[in-house]
């Protein structure tokens, strides 16, 4: 980051450097207020800043590729579970949520899900179970991923009386980080946001979003070493 603002710092002052040659000077004279051999100066040290910004690059990509691990290939199967916490209007939500997943591209995994949702305090709950999606950009011991889900849903409460209006459908869009903890097991830290073609009046109008915690257990390859 440091070497990229030096790089910009450098292409900025010399394009104010060209402009201000354009311009006469206080005697209404063309002056440059560079010489020859100060440009050639600023274009050399903005190449060799140029050439370590790449280098930073290959040495990154050439990291991840060393060191990614074995879990993200194809074929591998993993399952996974945790806590998730929201609130909304002054109303907490604490749920339960279950996957299971399958990469068909390296970092790129699907799969199905289920989640049990409560209302604290309140008789209100959710579930669901859908589909989900999720990539991980960076696959080493330390790993991103960020994560879509479509989901059917139904809700139980007290005022629910008309049985046609306790089904929903959601979205789920989610961002996370996930580190490796033993040989197969990795703990996340995510958060979702849900979007619902209806709400219950019981959970409020807005169920905001969720903070989840949790676990994958990576099983290995289908048919291969695990």
């Amino acid at each position: 980051m440091k070497t990229l603002l030096t790089t910009t710092a450098l292409l900025a002052g010399l394009s104010l450097a060209a402009y201000a040659q354009n311009n006469a000077d206080s005697t209404g004279r063309n002056k440059p207020l560079l010489n020859n051999e100060t440009k050639q100066e600023i274009r050399e040290k903005v190449e060799q800043t140029e050439d370590k910004v790449n280098e930073e690059v290959d040495r990154s990509i050439s990291y991840q590729q060393r060191n990614q691990l074995s879990w993200f290939q194809p074929n591998n199967l993993f399952a996974g579970g945790g806590l998730g916490f929201g609130v909304a209007d002054g109303q907490v939500f604490s749920g339960i949520n279950t996957r299971a997943g399958y990469f068909f591209q390296p970092g790129f995994a699907a799969g199905i899900r289920y989640d049990n949702e409560t209302l604290i305090g309140n008789q209100y709950r959710a579930r669901q179970f859908g589909v989900f999606t999720r990539y991980y950009p960076f696959r080493t011991r330390i790993s991103s991923f960020i994560g879509v889900s479509l989901n059917r849903g139904r809700e139980f409460s007290n005022d629910v009386t008309n049985r046609k209006l306790d089904r929903f459908t959601s979205v789920g869009l989610e961002i996370g980080v996930m580190t490796w903890v033993l040989r197969r097991l990795g703990a996340e830290l995510s958060y979702e946001g849900n979007y619902y073609n209806r709400i219950n009046p019981t959970a409020s109008q807005s169920r905001g979003g969720r903070l989840k915690i949790g676990v994958n257990y990576f099983f290995g390859q289908v048919g291969g070493k695990r």
